[in-house]
């Protein structure tokens, strides 16, 4: 059982909710480096059912739902911090996507998380880079999904332009070609519209440069066994003309469906063509002559960034850094505030949270940020720094991560009512409304901004009541402590809390 037990912890799993396919990759992690136990890949094309105004197919659900279900009775025995799960374009446009994503998590068994595009293409350059020899030339790293395309100009592990494209396999098959049909006018339309869309970057890309292109994703994948089996050109990879050739064989079928191309494999040929049409136009926008094809994809970038978690090296810990130094935080007053949040945050750990690890973070980060919104106006700066924290590219961090640290940050000061968590379910808006009650506390202690030495102050909370006990002495020299507090309880009503004070002699 001890074995056992050991042997879980080492075990970690990726899964990656895309637009075209659901993957899972479970690997054994040992000292940093990874060996792939097992893969798993289902064709669930989330995309396909997706109407124009956002609404899933009941088929097509089904069909991810089934899928997570397979999903998560290999990966059962995992601990909730071994698995990561991310959703992808068509998950960021499902039209009230907490319904699906309720029912998503009782099928696999562990959270999901949501996560932007500019955080995929991070994802996607990690994976792919982590699977390379390492050197630290420039690459240009190409994912073609089946909502949206990500484009990433990087060196060693680290990318240096990243961007999103609203262009993927499925959605040009459902956009130009949704009754299968294959016509010249098309072809010609759908080439066009990925021209348009490589148009507001192409410029950035070929100034900044590359020294070799990389493709990952199954489209590119497809593509380049194509190219391969029909020897369409020398070496390995994809070339420039190799494509103008086979985007030429294409447009001879009349019907997608009819495509009957050597090493396409029949799960493949719905998506093939609006693929092949999405790396051409990329192809011509950016110049690329020649592009190796690479393994690595989004899931071994979560893989790896798993990694860094366990060995204490948080990419999400740099972006609050960044974010802190762009908006000049005060540090040390930030400090100040950590410190008694943290003092009260373990007097209450045992009755007022659950995932002890997420709450330290969330609080960690929410009071290093606190006030970045005082950069831009003092009057109410919460609200600009819940604003910045919500809509900012955050390396690592999911939607819903930014979503509570934004509520957090917003809730900091003022009035307090529980519409400001609506997003968040039950429990989370529970948790949620805790963190904000210890850092409003903390906030309220070090209103002086300067260096005070505070007494020892003890919090004790149950569901409905906070007491802190204070020495009565002390109390006395700090009148402006007292009438904060007695608003603070006025405040703390609002989110169904009764706060009272206790004198000690």
């Amino acid at each position: 059982m001890v074995l056992y037990s050991l042997l879980s912890k080492n075990t970690i799993a990726a899964i990656d909710l895309g637009s075209n396919s659901f993957h899972m990759v479970v690997a054994e992690e040992n000292q940093g480096q990874l060996v792939i136990l097992d893969r798993m890949r289902e064709m669930v094309r989330l995309a396909e059912g997706l109407d124009h105004l956002g609404k899933l197919d009941e088929e097509v659900e089904k069909r991810a739902l089934d899928c997570l279900s397979r999903f998560g009775q290999r990966i059962r025995s995992l601990d909730a911090q071994c698995v990561s799960t991310v959703g992808t374009n068509t998950l960021r446009r499902i039209a009230n996507s907490d319904d699906f994503l309720f029912q998503a998590v009782q099928a696999l068994g562990f959270s999901i998380e949501i996560i932007s595009g500019f955080e995929e293409a991070r994802l996607v350059y990690q994976g792919v880079a982590h699977t390379l020899e390492q050197d630290q030339h420039s690459k240009l790293i190409i994912d073609i999904g089946g909502g949206s395309t990500e484009l990433i100009i990087g060196e060693g592990f680290t990318p240096q332009l990243l961007n999103s494209l609203e262009m993927g396999c499925v959605m040009m098959t459902q956009k130009f070609f949704p009754d299968g049909k294959i016509k010249s006018k098309r072809l010609q339309a759908a080439r066009i519209f990925v021209l348009q869309r490589m148009k507001a970057i192409h410029y950035t890309y070929r100034r900044l440069g590359w020294e070799s292109a990389i493709g990952s994703s199954g489209s590119i994948k497809s593509i380049a066994s194509v190219i391969r089996e029909m020897k369409l050109q020398k070496n390995d990879g994809i070339n420039r003309e190799s494509l103008t050739k086979l985007v030429a064989i294409c447009s001879d079928y009349k019907k997608i469906k009819k495509l009957d191309l050597p090493g396409l494999s029949e799960k493949r040929v719905p998506v093939f063509l609006g693929g092949l049409i999405i790396l051409s136009g990329v192809f011509e926008a950016l110049g690329i002559e020649h592009m190796h094809v690479s393994e690595g994809a989004l899931r071994e970038g979560l893989l790896y960034d798993m990694v860094g978690r366990r060995q204490n090296n948080d990419i999400r810990n740099k972006s609050i850094n960044a974010l802190s130094n762009r908006f000049h935080v005060d540090q040390q007053h930030a400090q100040r505030i950590e410190l008694t949040a943290f003092d009260f945050f373990q007097q209450l750990e045992n009755n007022w949270f659950d995932d002890i690890q997420h709450a330290e973070n969330l609080l960690r980060w929410a009071c290093e940020l606190h006030e970045i919104g005082r950069n831009i106006s003092h009057s109410s700066f919460q609200k600009h720094g819940a604003y910045i924290i919500e809509n900012a590219d955050l390396a690592g961090f999911s939607r819903q991560e930014q979503y509570r640290l934004s509520a957090i940050v917003r809730s900091h000061r003022g009035k307090l009512t529980k519409d400001g968590f609506n997003e968040a379910n039950k429990e989370q808006r529970n948790n949620l409304i805790h963190l904000v009650v210890v850092l409003r506390l903390s906030v309220i202690f070090h209103r002086s901004r300067i260096e005070n030495e505070l007494p020892e102050i003890k919090i004790i909370a149950s569901e409905k009541e906070i007491t802190l006990k204070l020495p009565d002495k002390w109390l006395n020299e700090h009148p402006l402590t007292i009438n904060d507090l007695e608003q603070e309880s006025e405040y703390l009503l609002g989110v169904g809390l009764k706060l009272c004070t206790e004198r000690i002699l």
